[in-house]
């Protein structure tokens, strides 16, 4: 079953009305028309859509990114099972407002971070070689000093 939704496009960077075109969409393929001219055809599994905010959408289409703002927001968000809107954002410390975030993706994001610990051979450990070296030279010397000391006695 085809759909076809009418709007404007823009490249990310870009303002203004935008380019008028037409989205198509059947079971397999996407394709992006203005006037008479075919701007893109792709597949259904390289497209994505995302809400951007009044009444707009960031699609991907194969690796490219465009903003469509359909004639008819509510009916394209529909469409494509998206909300029409953002995530909405809540309101922090001193009343202002903080995006709202899916928690278990933070959590994930931050494991991702955690680098393993290092092996107790590194050479970044706590004593180098040179210092230790140091302290052995230092010891050697007390310890013939000592003796020294206890043959005067």
């Amino acid at each position: 079953m085809s759909k076809e939704f009418t709007g404007s496009v823009l490249l990310p960077g870009e303002s203004g009305p935008g380019l008028e075109a037409s989205l198509e969409l059947d079971d397999d393929r996407v394709r992006l028309v203005a006037g008479t001219e075919e701007l893109g055809s792709w597949r259904q599994r390289d497209f994505g859509v995302v809400p951007s905010g009044k009444g707009s959408f960031k699609m991907a289409l194969g690796g490219e990114e465009l903003y469509f703002t359909p004639s008819s927001p509510a009916s394209f968000a529909e469409a494509m099972e998206v909300p029409l809107q953002p995530d909405v954002k809540k309101k922090g410390k001193g009343g202002k407002e903080t995006p709202s975030y899916d928690i278990d993706a933070a959590i994930d994001e931050l494991i991702a971070q955690v680098k393993p610990l290092k092996s107790i051979n590194d050479e970044d450990d706590l004593l180098s070689k040179p210092l230790l070296a140091g302290i052995m030279v230092i010891a050697g010397a007390l310890m013939v000093g000592l003796i020294g000391m206890t043959f005067m006695l």
